[in-house]
């Protein structure tokens, strides 16, 4: 099967992608400011220019500019196609992000005077690309703004870099978006910090293939990660690129779920989120990609996975360019390889990532022993979440919170025949919102000192370890072991520890997280459906001389 002849379930691929960004674009323009006496004409951020909810524009609503580009020159949708109010607004578009950029080239995406190394990445590559699907339709004035612009986000670049964290995703924008500045510019030093950035990926790339995500495998944004890394293979043809995909591709088909969903509670950051482009574009090269491809895209129009359906704005433009380029990738006319799930029965360890795959021959299953023995189980042959449990959530007497659930990988893990064993320490954990005092707080550091770029980094530091990592390990144990038949699923929970006597009330809750994560938790559709799903309280008179829970479902397959 071709790329171009059809899906499963009678999906024409050309159809899926291409229909769904046409919906979309009348929303696009919505969020757009297209009134040209105003002063903020050509921002894409509503909240901003409309609403004035917000004090700043985030930059990365400018990657809107990507998605009506490739509206005027192709015919998606043939009102967009060609028309001069389009390229208009597109035009505006592109003056008010140049308007926005900080002097040193960079922008800012949470708070002003971030100089987010994101912002800066993400909005470059799309403002690169826009500037190639535009072509002799970009009056030379305009592009010679946005190339200006471009080449003063490559020099920043060049001499910054994510220092909180590795967060492959946001240095494959940063790859991809050098590559592109040198292509447009013929500046040499864009092209080596490009490799920089490349060879950062690849010197974190797990052995078990997948990419760090804040100390961990992340199955969801390395959906979109892999799209900057399969957009660069395209732009430079790197061989050893392509070998790190295919390996990335292998690890993440195990996290494929029967339901259409991917990744989840289980994983380093929580998110559920496809991007299906990369998948798309490497099919022709890699039977792994052809696979995730060819499974999932007749899900791409549905709330299977975190997609259109139920992101929030933060993630509307990155989502909806990903379907742009994958509707590119199944209209070239290059046929997929045969798609090879290669997931073999039994059970599949990934220590590194804290991770294992189980299969019977009536269920799949997921367990994150690095996140406390978080499982989801699926039903093979109705492809329905049966059984979802990620561990524990409580608070103390003090009202802090605890829970089983967190990122460590130092957890004692023994998997045998029987089953798999995880055994770890409860955490208190903070989960902070803004408040008016703390927000003015912080609005005045970050316009006063905040300002300088030293400080601004260190800020940026201090808030990932606030909001992500501090946690603080309690005397309270969990040690669960899992078992599985061919259709039931055993869970047994062993609890103890002195700190026992604090815990002010303790649950075992179907779906829950920890971590800060904005692109965590959007709604997929086996929320509604999961069966054996359940919030069950704890019983503290019993938790003080410690205390074994056991669950066991059973599954009616097929029912």
């Amino acid at each position: 099967m071709t790329h171009a002849e059809g899906g499963r379930d009678g999906v024409q691929p050309i159809e899926v992608y291409g229909r769904l960004v046409a919906a979309e674009l009348p929303r696009v323009l919505g969020g757009m400011d297209r009134d040209p006496t105003s002063p903020t004409v050509g921002c894409c951020d509503r909240n901003f220019w409309a609403w004035k909810f917000v004090d700043f524009p985030g930059a990365r609503f400018q990657e809107a500019l990507c998605v009506l580009s490739f509206a005027a020159r192709h015919r998606v949708a043939p009102e967009f196609h060609g028309n001069r109010r389009v390229l208009e607004w597109i035009e505006h578009g592109f003056r008010f992000w140049s308007s926005i950029q900080h002097r040193d080239g960079s922008f800012d995406e949470a708070y002003p005077y971030e100089r987010s190394l994101a912002a800066t990445a993400f909005t470059t590559f799309y403002a690169s690309e826009a500037l190639e699907f535009l072509g002799e339709l970009l009056p030379n004035s305009s592009r010679t703004s946005a190339l200006e612009t471009i080449s003063r986000a490559g020099h920043w670049l060049c001499h910054h870099d994510e220092s909180h964290g590795v967060l492959s995703n946001h240095l494959a924008a940063a790859a991809a978006a050098l590559a592109h500045a040198s292509r447009l510019l013929n500046i040499p030093t864009f092209e080596a910090r490009s490799r920089y950035f490349l060879d950062r990926i690849l010197s974190h790339q797990s052995s078990e293939g997948w990419y760090e995500e804040y100390g961990g495998a992340d199955p969801g944004y390395q959906t979109h990660g892999s799209f900057y890394l399969a957009r660069l293979h395209q732009l430079t043809g790197d061989d050893r690129l392509l070998q790190s995909l295919r390996s990335a591709n292998r690890f993440l088909a195990h996290f494929v779920h029967p339901d259409g969903s991917i990744g989840g509670e289980y994983a380093s950051r929580d998110t559920q989120t496809y991007y299906p482009a990369a998948f798309e574009m490497l099919a022709p090269h890699d039977p792994s990609a052809a696979w995730i491809s060819s499974t999932l895209r007749p899900r791409v129009g549905t709330a299977s996975a975190a997609g259109l359906k139920g992101i929030d704005q933060y993630n509307f433009y990155p989502c909806l360019n990903n379907l742009v380029f994958a509707h590119l990738a199944v209209t070239n006319g290059r046929p997929a390889a045969t798609p090879r799930e290669g997931i073999p029965s039994g059970t599949t360890w990934f220590p590194q990532a804290g991770l294992v795959r189980v299969r019977t021959s009536g269920l799949d299953a997921v367990i994150g022993t690095s996140k406390g023995g978080v499982v989801k189980v699926f039903d093979r042959v109705t492809r329905r979440l049966v059984l979802s449990d990620c561990g524990y959530a409580g608070r103390s007497k003090t009202g802090g919170r605890l829970s089983s659930q967190y990122l460590d990988h130092h957890r004692t893990v023994k998997t045998d025949t029987d089953g798999i064993e995880v055994t770890g320490p409860f955490m208190a954990y903070n989960r902070p919102t803004m408040r008016p005092w703390r927000f003015l707080g912080f609005r005045i550091f970050s316009l006063t000192f905040g300002r300088v770029s030293g400080i601004g980094e260190w800020l940026k530091r201090v808030l990932v370890k606030v909001l992500i990592y501090r946690r603080k390990p309690l005397r309270l144990t969990l040690r669960r072991r899992i078992r599985f038949g061919v259709d039931s699923v055993t869970i047994e929970d062993s609890l103890a520890g002195p700190d026992a006597v604090k815990v002010a009330d303790l649950a075992r809750v179907d779906s829950f997280g920890t971590i800060h994560m904005g692109s965590a938790r959007y709604f997929v559709a086996s929320e509604l459906h999961a069966a054996g799903t359940t919030t069950e309280p704890v019983p503290l008179a019993q938790l003080s001389q410690g205390m074994t829970l056991t669950r066991t479902v059973d599954v009616e397959l097929g029912s």
